[in-house]
């Protein structure tokens, strides 16, 4: 029985996104005719018609459409392959990706100094990605392990929940509820809210709209991409012009000149769940290492919580699975976003 090898696949590809065979064959340094015979013979094995070919026109049919989107994903697979053969080759240092929400960089960072003093060889790279495009940075390899909050692919990943943390509410230090221990959201009913895109963190955006709506109370909305420990979401909280609600311990800081002050929000469900998330399919054993140091870190950090101002609720600690079946909470439900993330490494 004839096989796919992976030059059909590079050669589909290239043709799929051209969809023009002389431009294809330019890429791929081939004369068009081999091409065209390559792609006829790709689609003779496989029993269906990838494209629709008429008066010089290149269209992909329903079936080109639906081969492309896991051709992509083979070649991604097949590069990884080759690379992680060279570096073992070379004597690399083997390298985790984690991605970090946004807010949950002091819970990743004990994990990272904990592994660290364990598996010192072991380089771990840490990157900014909002929740929402996490999960398609795993998809695509771009991180081994993501500290994020729901939505989550439960089809393709595996997660377990930490903790779940409660809501706060940044304010300028000189506003009316600065000085207040907690807020209910009678509290806040009438001050402008700013908000994080629902492209961004669509569950978080969801939660907070619904407490909203539950008591009976119409936001006035600022959407913004910034985040509020960034320079410019400082300023326009410092200013007055707004509050900001979000997930997270958030402290009391002066970022470029400017006084902030956090406050719990009071209402009990004002929380949002914390996961560990991770390819079903991952067999390495560095990143089930980091996440059996991540499951031994969270007791601590919920001790530790207890004593600040903004504690988190006491966090579900559930153990790893290493291939047992045990009882575990099933991942939140999943829709994937298009990603976005900055880059920032942890030496």
């Amino acid at each position: 029985m004839p096989t796919v090898e992976l030059r059909h696949i590079r050669y589909f590809i290239a043709v799929a996104e051209h969809l023009n065979f002389h431009t294809a064959a330019q890429q791929l340094h081939i004369a068009q005719p081999p091409l065209s015979r390559q792609i006829r013979q790709l689609e003779e094995t496989l029993g269906v018609q990838l494209f629709a070919r008429d008066k010089g026109r290149v269209k992909l049919t329903k079936a080109g459409h639906s081969f492309l989107k896991e051709a992509r994903k083979l070649m991604v697979q097949a590069d990884h392959a080759v690379e992680a053969a060279r570096q073992a080759q070379r004597g690399d240092p083997e390298i985790i990706k984690v991605g970090i929400a946004s807010g949950l960089g002091g819970l990743v960072g004990q994990v990272v100094l904990e592994f660290r003093k364990r598996r010192p060889a072991i380089e771990i790279e840490c990157r900014d990605i909002f929740s929402s495009f996490q999960n398609e940075a795993l998809h695509r390899r771009e991180i081994d392990v993501g500290f994020m909050r729901p939505p989550i692919d439960q089809m393709a990943l595996d997660c377990e929940l930490l903790y779940e943390e409660g809501f706060v509410v940044l304010l300028p230090k000189f506003h009316r509820l600065a000085n207040r221990r907690a807020l209910r959201m009678r509290d806040i009913a009438g001050e402008p809210l700013m908000v994080f895109s629902r492209n961004y963190s669509n569950t978080l955006y969801d939660k907070i709209l619904g407490l909203y709506s539950r008591h009976g109370l119409t936001p006035r909305l600022l959407i913004t991409n910034m985040e509020p420990h960034d320079e410019a979401g400082a300023v326009t909280v410092a200013s007055g012009k707004a509050i900001f609600m979000g997930a997270g311990a958030f402290v009391n800081r002066s970022l470029a000149g400017l006084d902030l002050v956090s406050v719990r929000l009071n209402e009990p469900e004002a929380k949002i769940e914390v996961y560990a998330a991770w390819r079903r399919d991952d067999a390495s054993s560095a990143v089930h290492e980091f996440l059996d140091c991540a499951r031994s870190i969270l007791p601590r950090l919920k001790r530790e919580s207890r004593g600040g101002r903004a504690r988190l609720r006491s966090p579900q600690v559930l153990p790893f699975p290493r291939g047992e079946s045990r009882p575990r909470r099933e991942c939140p439900t999943f829709r994937i976003f298009p990603k976005v993330g900055s880059e920032r490494r942890l030496t």
